[in-house]
This record gives structure tokens, C-alpha cells and sequence, in this order.
């Protein structure tokens, strides 16, 4: 399993290159180096001196990166921690990347291990935490969010529809039971929504709701992107790619802002993988590219 885990194959991986445009000497920024596949890509097309900084919350990620990049030895530097902390450090130590890249969403490895509780296809904890440092869980946003924020949330991060229903089904359960298990979630979302199964399970959406909610996804994503744009040089690119129309929303709205400004567009439209990527990994078919370039006069 480790060696598939290390060995996969990362979304639009071709758009991403593209968009950056490694070359020799060249310093990507990498906030979410996952397992490592676009580092990866980035290095091979940047030899033999571009170089990699690569940032994750999940120490388990981390890990794989440090087994997939060991042969480029000091071309890659890695470290924990989310997109603001890191940011921020950086560029107190005076990093300029040419280029940044933000893959959202949660990860297939995290996905397939069910002791991390992202998934509701196996009973486990309910925990959907990146950092295991951090001390709230999704069972702690379960018991101590009012009804309303709970519906709220399933609004913002899941575009529920069901999301009162859902809440109101939450609230009831847990006067009298707590929840402890992603089945308890489950099985309380299909009684709401009176739905047992389908093509897409009925509590997909509140999973992914709970999990941004537990990560604090969107509001990290809005305070990164302006911070990302500021550490970068004139010409310097900033490439994201979303998997949740609620993200993609928001890096939508931050480029079209700075387009304004005078940054340039690198893509008017989001770019989507093509029909083959889409069949062959299922993770692809919601993905959304966007790209940015600072402007400015380039720095010699």
C-alpha cells in the first residue's frame, strides 16, 4: 500500500507544469505537498538546481513526500504546518518562490485510511483532522455547534440542501446520544434525508462539510491567497486547483480582485481535466485549475 500511496498519480499534474513553467533555478512552493506527485513533476522539469519547498498539515503526508523526493536530495526542503502559519514563516525568512501551488481538498491516502474518520464507508472515529496537533475533532463540532451554526456550516461547505433538516436530526440525536463514530453520522443523515444509498451517498456532502469545517478550510484558503500573491516576484505565478465549488468560488473572487489591480489571468476559465484523467482517477472529475501571474516588472 505504501508504495502505491507513493507512487500515484497527482490531478492535471500536465495543467499544473504548464502553468508553473519550471525551469533550472527555479523555487516552487508546494502548500499542500501531499504525497509529493506535483513536487515530483516540478523537480524532474527543473533540473539539475530548481528546488522545492514543500508544506502540509499532515505529518503522514509529510512522510511520503520525504520517501517519493529522498533522491532529489537538497533540491527539497519540507515542512509542517497549514498554508497561513507557513506563509507566514517564510516569508519572514525571506523566501520569493517563483511560483506557488495549492492543491485543496483531502487526499486519497487520507481518504482510504479509515482511522482518520474522512470517509463514511467504514465505521471509525470521528476525527477528519489534517493535523493531529489540533485538538478539535468532528465529534467536537458535532456536540458543541448550535443548531443553526451546524446548519450554516453544512450550507458553506457542503451546499447541502437538506442542511435544516440535517441539523435538526443532529440536535435530537445527540441530547441523547453522543456521537462517536462516522456510522452514527451516517446512519443519522440518511434517517433526515430519508435516503439509504444512491449513485452518491446521501451524507457525502455533510461529510465534506464537517471536515472543512474542522480544518477551517475556506477561511485558511481566503487569508493564504492574498499572502501568497504578496510573497511572490513580479511574474511570479500562483496556481490553485479546488475541488469544491465553495473554494473555487473563493479563488475566483481573490484573482478577478487582483486581476483589477493589474496582475494577469493565466486562466480566464478554470481548466477541468479531459475525459481520459476523468475516467481513470474518479478524485479528478470535480477539479477546477486557476492560475495567476504577479505583475509588475520582473526583477533581474
Amino acid at each position: 500500500m505504501a508504495d502505491e500511496r507513493m507512487h500515484h498519480v497527482p490531478v492535471m499534474a500536465g495543467n499544473v507544469i504548464g502553468l508553473i513553467r519550471p525551469a533550472p533555478g527555479n523555487v516552487l512552493l508546494d502548500l499542500t505537498v501531499g504525497a509529493g506527485g506535483h513536487a515530483e513533476a516540478f523537480l524532474l522539469a527543473s533540473a539539475p538546481t530548481g528546488s522545492v519547498v514543500g508544506v502540509d498539515r499532515d505529518p503522514a503526508a509529510l512522510e511520503l513526500s520525504r520517501e517519493r523526493l529522498a533522491g532529489f536530495a537538497d533540491r527539497v526542503r519540507l515542512l509542517h504546518g497549514d498554508f497561513v502559519t507557513a506563509l507566514t514563516r517564510l516569508r519572514a525568512e525571506g523566501l520569493r518562490p517563483d511560483a506557488i501551488l495549492i492543491d485543496l481538498g483531502v487526499s486519497s491516502m487520507q481518504l482510504d485510511d479509515p482511522s482518520r474518520g474522512f470517509s463514511l464507508r467504514e465505521d471509525a472515529r470521528l476525527d477528519m483532522r489534517m493535523d493531529p496537533r489540533q485538538a478539535l475533532t468532528a465529534a467536537d463540532v458535532l456536540a458543541d455547534s448550535s443548531e443553526t451554526e451546524l446548519a450554516e456550516l453544512l450550507r458553506a461547505g457542503g451546499e447541502e440542501a437538506g442542511a435544516a433538516r440535517i441539523a435538526r436530526a443532529i440536535a435530537a440525536r445527540r441530547r441523547t446520544r453522543p456521537f462517536r463514530t462516522t456510522g452514527d453520522l451516517r446512519e443519522v443523515v440518511e434517517q433526515a434525508l430519508h435516503q439509504h444509498g444512491g449513485r452518491v451517498h446521501p451524507a457525502t456532502r455533510t461529510f465534506q462539510a464537517l471536515r472543512i469545517a474542522v480544518n477551517a478550510e475556506l477561511r485558511q484558503l481566503s487569508e493564504a491567497l492574498p499572502l501568497a500573491l504578496d510573497a511572490l516576484p513580479p511574474g511570479g505565478r500562483l496556481v490553485v486547483l479546488s475541488f469544491h465549488s465553495g473554494e473555487d468560488r473563493i479563488v475566483k473572487e481573490v484573482f478577478a480582485r487582483a486581476a483589477r489591480e493589474g496582475h494577469e489571468l493565466l486562466t480566464r476559465r478554470p481548466q477541468k481535466p479531459d475525459r481520459e484523467e476523468q475516467r481513470n482517477n474518479r478524485r479528478s472529475r470535480s477539479a477546477r485549475l486557476r492560475a495567476l501571474a504577479k505583475g509588475g516588472s520582473v526583477e533581474p
